[in-house]
C-alpha cells in the first residue's frame, strides 16, 4: 500500500466535525494541565503537607470506578454533543469556587470534578469514529492524546505566568484585590474559560444519535456492556494487556523525581529535561502510528509497544545514568503514547456505535485505575526499600529503593504483554484477510 493511499492529518483536519473537536480539547486540555498545577501549588499552600498534595491526586483515583461505567451507559443513552457541553459548563463553574474554601471542601470539589469528566470523556471517545473520515481512526486518537498531553510543556509555563500576574495585578483592575489575595485563582479562572471555549466548539459539531438508547436502564446497561467485552476475546485481551501495563506503567508518576534526585543525583532541571523528552517520545510515537500499522497491523503494534514499555523501565533500574535516562524518556513516551492510541482505536473499531460509549467507559476506567494504582504501587516499594544487593548473572547489583520499584513496574508491563498476547492471536485473520484483499486490488 502507497503512502499516498493512507489519509493523512490534512484529510483528518478536513472533517470540519472532527476538528472543532479537536480543537476544543487542546484548548481545554491546556487548562486542564493550568489547573492541575494550580490544585497542587494550593493545596500546599494551605496545609504546607506533602500529604495533602498526595490526597488530591489519590482522590483522583476513586471515581473511575463508578463514574467511568456509569459515564459510558449515559454516552450511549443520552445525546453526546449535549451531554459533552453540559459536562465543560459544569466543570467550568465547578472550578471556579476551587480557592475559595478550606481543603475539606476543595477535596470533595475535585472528586466532583473528576466524576463529571468521566462522564465527558467516554461520549467523546464513542463520537470520534462517527468524526473521523474512513482509515483514519488511529491518528485520530493520536491527535486528542496529544491534545491532552502536549500542552504539559506550555502549562506549566502559564502557571507561572499566571501567578505571577495574580500577584502583580493593580488595585484599579476588576477584582484585582481577589486576585491578589487568592493567587491561584487566575488559573482557575483561565481553566474555566477553556471550558467554555470547549463547550462552544462542541455545540456546533453534529453528532448522531441512536433512539434505541432511550430505552437502556442503568444495572442491565451495564451488564449488557460487560458482558460484550467479556465474550470479545479482542476486547477482554486488551483489559488485561493494558490494565497491567497502565499499573506498570504508573511508576514513572511516582518515583520519576526521586529516581533523579536519589538515585542519579540529578536536579529539578534534569527531572524537567526528563518530563520533556518524554512528551518529545510521545509526540514521534504518535506521528509514528499510522506508518507502524500499516507496515506491521495493530495487534502486532499494541504488544511491540507494550513490550517497550517494560523493557524501558527495566534498562533505567539496571543502568542508572542520567544520559541514558533522557534517551529511555523518549523510547518510553513513544512506546506508551503508540500502546494507548491503537488499543483505544481497535476498542473503537470492535464496538458497534451503539455500546460503544459502555466500551469507551470502561477503557478510561482501566487506563485511571491502572495508572493510578500502579503510581501507588510502586511508590510504596521505592519508600519501603533501602537498598539491596541482588545476584544477577553472578555479579552484585546494588539497586536503591526508586531502581527496585521501576524493575517491578517492568516487570508487571512484561507480564501485561504476556496478558496482551490473544489481541495478537485474535488479529491474525483479519490482517490475512487484509493482505488478500491488497493483492485482488493490486491485481
Amino acid at each position: 500500500m502507497s503512502s499516498s493511499s493512507q489519509p493523512g492529518p490534512a484529510a483528518l483536519l478536513r472533517a470540519t466535525g472532527f476538528r472543532r473537536l479537536l480543537i476544543g480539547q487542546a484548548v481545554s486540555g491546556l487548562g486542564d494541565w493550568v489547573a492541575t498545577l494550580a490544585l497542587i501549588a494550593l493545596a500546599f499552600e494551605k496545609t504546607h503537607n506533602p500529604t495533602a498534595v498526595a490526597a488530591v491526586l489519590v482522590i483522583r483515583l476513586v471515581p473511575p470506578i463508578f463514574a467511568a461505567p456509569v459515564g459510558g451507559l449515559m454516552a450511549d443513552r443520552m445525546d453526546r454533543r449535549l451531554m459533552m457541553v453540559s459536562c465543560d459548563l459544569a466543570r467550568g463553574a465547578l472550578i471556579c469556587l476551587v480557592p475559595f474554601f478550606n481543603i475539606g471542601i476543595v477535596y470533595v470539589i475535585a472528586f466532583v470534578h473528576e466524576s463529571i469528566s468521566l462522564f465527558f470523556l467516554p461520549a467523546r471517545d464513542a463520537s470520534v469514529p462517527e468524526l473521523a473520515p474512513e482509515r483514519t481512526l488511529p491518528l485520530a486518537n493520536g491527535l486528542m492524546l496529544a491534545s491532552s498531553y502536549g500542552s504539559i510543556p506550555f502549562a506549566a509555563a502559564l502557571f507561572s505566568l499566571l501567578r505571577y500576574g495574580a500577584q502583580h495585578v493593580p488595585s484599579s483592575f476588576p477584582l484585582g484585590h481577589l486576585l491578589r489575595t487568592h493567587p491561584t485563582a487566575f488559573a482557575f479562572f483561565f481553566d474555566a474559560a477553556t471550558f467554555l471555549v470547549s463547550a462552544a466548539m462542541i455545540s456546533r459539531v453534529q453528532i448522531s444519535r441512536h433512539e434505541e438508547g432511550k430505552s437502556l436502564h442503568l444495572f442491565s446497561g451495564l451488564m449488557e456492556g460487560f458482558r460484550f467485552a467479556w465474550h470479545n476475546p479482542l476486547l477482554r485481551s486488551l483489559s488485561e494487556g493494558l490494565l497491567v501495563s497502565m499499573f506498570g506503567g504508573g511508576v514513572l508518576f511516582a518515583i520519576g523525581i526521586a529516581y533523579i534526585h536519589q538515585t542519579l543525583h540529578g536536579s529539578d532541571v534534569d527531572f524537567g529535561w526528563l518530563a520533556a523528552l518524554w512528551g518529545v517520545g510521545m509526540g514521534i510515537g504518535l506521528t509514528a502510528v499510522r506508518f507502524l500499522i500499516r507496515e506491521r497491523g495493530a495487534s502486532l503494534v499494541v504488544l511491540a509497544a507494550v513490550v517497550g514499555c517494560g523493557a524501558v523501565l527495566i534498562v533505567m533500574a539496571l543502568l542508572p545514568f542520567l544520559w541514558l535516562a533522557f534517551v529511555s524518556a523518549i523510547v518510553f513516551g513513544m512506546a506508551f503514547s503508540i500502546a494507548i492510541t491503537v488499543a483505544l482505536s481497535i476498542a473503537q473499531q470492535v464496538t458497534e456505535d451503539r455500546l460503544r460509549g459502555r466500551i469507551m467507559g470502561g477503557v478510561q476506567m482501566l487506563f485511571r485505575v491502572g495508572l493510578g494504582a500502579g503510581a501507588l504501587g510502586m511508590g510504596a516499594i521505592a519508600t519501603k526499600v533501602n537498598v539491596i544487593h541482588p545476584g544477577i548473572g553472578g555479579l552484585d547489583v546494588k539497586m536503591d529503593g526508586n531502581q527496585v520499584g521501576m524493575f517491578a513496574g517492568g516487570i508487571v508491563i512484561l507480564v501485561g504483554a504476556l496478558a496482551a498476547s490473544g489481541v495478537l492471536r485474535e488479529r491474525r485473520p483479519t490482517q490475512r484477510e487484509s493482505r488478500r484483499g491488497r493483492r485482488k486490488a493490486a491485481a
